[in-house]
């Protein structure tokens, strides 16, 4: 991440989780070149994880689905610390709706708007 410049405060640490390469490293080059410092990107839980036994972030962007499992884990451990989170998944409104820690996260779909989501990821750091 380049230094701040004129004192400014960087926005912020946003571990993003994605397991589509592609996306992955859209969200990583979108959040880099807004001036967030990106934590990943992790394509699995288990990456996701060890990221955060070593940096805790300021906010996190997840796709809900990663291959085989859901990103729950990360979700809840992410809530348990007070971190902020949007969903960047092509996943049913219905079926996130059943799971207590997405039921009132915004999603922003796939694909994602890339403005809309600096915009967002932006204000759940400055929370």
């Amino acid at each position: 991440m380049s230094e701040p410049e004129n004192g400014e405060i960087p926005p912020g640490i946003v571990l993003v989780v994605e397991d589509e390469f592609f996306i992955a490293i859209e969200l990583e080059s979108v959040l880099s070149r807004s001036g967030f410092e990106v934590l990943g990107p992790a394509s699995s839980v288990d990456q996701a994880l060890d990221l955060l036994k070593r940096q805790r972030p300021d906010a996190a962007v997840l796709d809900v689905t990663l291959g085989s499992e859901k990103v729950t884990p990360v979700a809840l451990l992410l809530k348990s610390w007070g971190v902020p989170f949007v969903l960047a998944s092509a996943s049913d409104p219905a079926e996130l709706a059943r799971h207590d820690v997405f039921a009132k996260v915004p999603n922003l779909g796939k694909p994602t708007d890339m403005k809309r989501l600096v915009d967002v990821v932006r204000s759940l750091c400055s929370l």
